[in-house]
C-alpha cells in the first residue's frame, strides 16, 4: 500500500533577465530534492485550479461586467508517493 503527500509548487516562476530558464527549473529541482528524502518519490505535478469568491459587491459589479466576482489561482502541486 502507498502513502502520498502533496507538496505546494511555486505558482509562477520568475527569473532575471540575464538568467537562463535553468534557473525556473532548478527551483522545482531544490523542492523536489527537499522533499523526496525517506522513501518519498515524485509520482507527478498536477495543476490544481482554487476559486475564491470575491464578495457582495464584486458580484453585483460582475453582473455590469465591471469587475469579476471571483478569482481563479492555479497551484502545481506536487504529489509524492512511498511504500508503506
Amino acid at each position: 500500500m502507498k502513502q502520498y503527500k502533496t507538496v505546494a509548487g511555486p505558482i509562477g516562476l520568475t527569473i532575471q533577465k540575464k538568467d537562463s530558464y535553468a534557473e525556473a527549473v532548478k527551483q522545482y529541482a531544490a523542492i523536489i530534492d527537499r522533499e523526496a528524502v525517506g522513501g518519498w518519490e515524485l509520482e507527478f505535478i498536477q495543476e490544481v485550479p482554487v476559486t475564491k469568491n470575491k464578495g457582495c459587491l464584486a458580484a453585483i459589479l460582475s453582473m455590469f461586467g465591471l469587475a469579476s466576482a471571483t478569482e481563479t489561482v492555479h497551484f502545481n502541486m506536487l504529489v509524492f508517493a512511498k511504500e508503506n
